[in-house]
């Protein structure tokens, strides 16, 4: 008999030896796969000797194919690492991995992948050979025994997962499947039953009250739609729902109609059971007296309604935008409606309730969250691991309603929720919803050929979505929104094009190519911004102007990084002699208007990665930490109590998702083949910008960043 002797040695004596051979190599994904790799091995050499002859020859096969499950796993690895929830055997199959000329590290990219005469890397086996071989591993489990066997490594599909995320996976999938099927309100056609139709009625009186206009609109052309009153009718009837849209597109305005629209529905219920049926909304003149009426009667329970953000940025925004909203439907909207809607979000992990030093929250299956409608924003941010403890802490009865943009970049770490639920193309509406749509909004086609709708005429997973087509911000014809729609639809020269001084929209102030060395338009951008900053007398005024302007950059080492262009606009205000310079003080000296932003989280004092904050002079004259709170005031907070922080007038453009700035200067780096650069990635930066856009970027860096795209691998696509 052949005696095997298993370990990653065999195949590479050290770390040192593997990075030599495989270029990108991170330490993290070799030591992963040799642990694997040695238990795998031991394993198998341990039971050869009770293996009959068939069974013998077969794990001899195993071993003698190590190398090619030794470098699946540290692809697997790698590709966690790049926030994949999977590795897709065809992504690596017949193709050389971990050589410079396929890859810039041993991430599993999207670029195609071609088999080299380079002697770095490894070539894996073709599809069949890869899938058989990880069906025969032992400590691989095949999708239909995954909770029998409880192995390490799950193959599903012929796609590799690690087994915490493919159960992250297939438990958010079910949770979102059982509130999609639920339908409490079963009102998708007025033929069903006679409360059925009430109910249809209602829907449509109450979508009618909010948007008047929709029954005039409903002969004008596709691009003419109301989304907005379509993405409020289409969530009404459902436990499950997403409103997906660009920026300006009004998506805090539509979602307030829609939870003034689920409270006015919540009244109605209330009515309908205890007095019959009443209709709400006969005529606006009579709106409020029905609604008053119906709010403070013995048998209206209100709808308990959260909202929540991923960071507390995002949540402020989002109070923000709710208060300004209600304010602006005072008058059309009863007031006992209004009142109803809270104008304070919070964060995810604030609702979930955080466990100092657990990963756990003190809301999860066994005691779920007593709300009854939970709105969350800036969805494109949450990752697979925090949406599944989101949903493991609802009761079956909560709706859902999720908010964001799935064109921007996802979430830092593992899986693109957003972008799995919301795929582009739109999957289209199932017959029964289109009918139900058309009932109510008065839209007869929602489509712009019978083609678009969905297969199955009874359900489709495209009924949860509405897409908002049109930017009340960026109207089309400003620089900002052009340059966002050519970015993200991956038009180069489209997009290069509008930054050239020739192009009449690079004169209207909105986009501005940057040009010469980083101190040159660095230099004018730190005086209008930042040195104001350092001359502000109260602390409200510091955060306003702190709002108006932000550096970005894709990365944080490098000339171009923000690291370096924070430490060059602290040089550009000294020079001015407006911030403290003593030659023997560290690098790290703190200063009176010098902003923060936390990079680690306290949960017990409340600050978070990612949360932007100033140091300030307190009334005693003391230095603190300064942070906007949900609520419109500040927190005060003594430095030294802070968790690691960094200075601010440069981010990543990860960074300030669930952020935005009046003007926005977006640094990229030198080297076009840089892999963080993607369309997302400059889509994300672009929409941060209100009102000015300015760009420091190379042609051909520019055009390698439209030219890739992120796509996440993942199998949480419900159907």
């Amino acid at each position: 008999m052949i005696n095997h002797k298993v370990q990653s040695e065999t195949i590479y004596a050290s770390f040192q030896h593997a990075s030599s051979q495989l270029d990108g190599l991170v330490a993290v994904d070799y030591f992963f796969a040799k642990e694997i790799s040695q238990c795998l091995g031991f394993y198998l050499t341990n039971n050869l000797a009770d293996k009959q002859t068939d069974d013998m020859q077969s794990d001899e096969q195993l071993l003698s194919n190590q190398q090619q499950w030794f470098h699946l796993l540290i692809a697997l690895s790698a590709s966690l690492r790049d926030g994949h929830s999977c590795l897709p055997l065809a992504q690596v199959a017949g193709k050389r991995l971990f050589s410079d000329s396929t890859s810039q590290s041993a991430s599993v990219s999207e670029k195609p992948l071609v088999v080299t005469t380079d002697t770095k890397g490894f070539i894996f086996a073709d599809l069949k050979t890869l899938s058989v071989l990880m069906e025969k591993l032992p400590l691989v489990s095949l999708e239909q025994k995954v909770e029998a066997e409880q192995q390490p490594i799950v193959l599903s599909h012929e796609r590799l997962y690690l087994r915490r995320y493919y159960q992250f996976e297939q438990e958010l999938k079910q949770l979102v499947r059982e509130r999609r099927n639920s339908r409490e309100r079963q009102v998708e056609s007025a033929e069903n039953t006679q409360q059925a139709k009430c109910e249809l009625d209602t829907i449509k009186s109450i979508v009618n009250t909010l948007f008047p206009d929709l029954a005039a609109q409903n002969e004008l052309p596709i691009s003419a739609i109301d989304w907005q009153g379509v993405a409020v009718a289409n969530a009404m009837n459902k436990d499950f729902a997403i409103i997906a849209g660009g920026p300006g597109t009004g998506k805090t305005y539509t979602v307030t109609k829609l939870l003034a629209a689920l409270v006015m529905l919540a009244i109605a219920d209330s009515e309908n059971s205890s007095q019959g049926s009443q209709n709400l909304t006969d005529e606006s003149s009579n709106n409020e007296s029905s609604s008053e009426i119906s709010a403070n009667s013995a048998s209206f329970t209100a709808p308990r309604i959260a909202l929540v953000a991923p960071t507390g940025k995002a949540a402020q925004r989002l109070s923000e935008s709710i208060t300004n909203a209600v304010q602006g439907f005072r008058g059309s909207i009863a007031d006992q409606v209004l009142d109803l809607i809270p104008e304070q979000a919070q964060t995810l992990h604030r609702l979930l309730g955080v466990i100092p030093d657990q990963v756990n929250f003190r809301h999860h299956q066994e005691n779920k969250l007593a709300i009854d409608i939970l709105l969350i924003d800036e969805v494109s941010m949450v990752d697979l691991p925090l949406m599944t403890r989101i949903f493991r802490a609802l009761p079956a009865t909560t709706k859902v309603i999720l908010l964001g943009d799935a064109d921007q970049l996802p979430s830092v770490a593992v899986g693109s929720v957003l972008a799995d639920f919301a795929p582009r193309p739109h999957l289209g509406y199932s017959a029964l919803n289109h009918q139900y749509l058309a009932q109510v909004t008065g839209y007869q086609t929602l489509t712009k050929d019978s083609s678009a709708l969905a297969a199955d005429e009874q359900y489709s997973a495209g009924d949860s979505v509405t897409f908002l087509m049109k930017s009340r911000r960026f109207d089309g014809e400003g620089g900002i929104g052009k340059i966002a729609n050519y970015v993200i639809k991956g038009q180069y020269q489209e997009s290069w094009q509008l930054l050239q001084p020739s192009e009449p929209l690079s004169n209207d102030k909105q986009l501005t190519l940057l040009s010469g060395t980083i101190e040159t338009w660095l230099t004018p951008l730190v005086e209008q911004y930042y040195l104001g900053l350092c001359q502000c007398d109260k602390v409200e005024e510091a955060f306003a102007l702190l709002a108006k302007f932000r550096i970005l950059s894709s990365t944080r080492k490098g000339p171009q990084g923000v690291e370096s262009l924070n430490a060059l606009v602290i040089d550009i205000l000294r020079n001015k002699g407006v911030i403290p310079f003593n030659r023997f003080e560290s690098s790290n000296t703190l200063y009176a208007s010098q902003p923060i932003m936390i990079s680690e989280n306290d949960y017990r004092l409340g600050v978070y990665n990612g949360d932007i904050g100033l140091l300030w002079r307190n009334s005693q004259g003391h230095l603190m930490a300064v942070f906007e709170n949900t609520q419109g005031g500040y927190d005060w907070i003594m430095p030294s109590r802070l968790p690691k922080f960094e200075t601010v007038y440069a981010m990543t453009i990860h960074k300030t998702q669930g952020s935005e700035f009046e003007h926005v200067a977006m640094v990229l780096p030198e080297q076009k083949d840089n892999r963080l650069l993607s369309r997302e990635l400059l889509y994300t930066g672009i929409t941060r910008a209100k009102l000015q856009l300015s760009i420091a970027s190379s042609q051909s860096v520019w055009q390698s960043g439209v030219s890739q795209q992120v796509k996440r691998h993942s199998g949480l696509a419900i159907n």
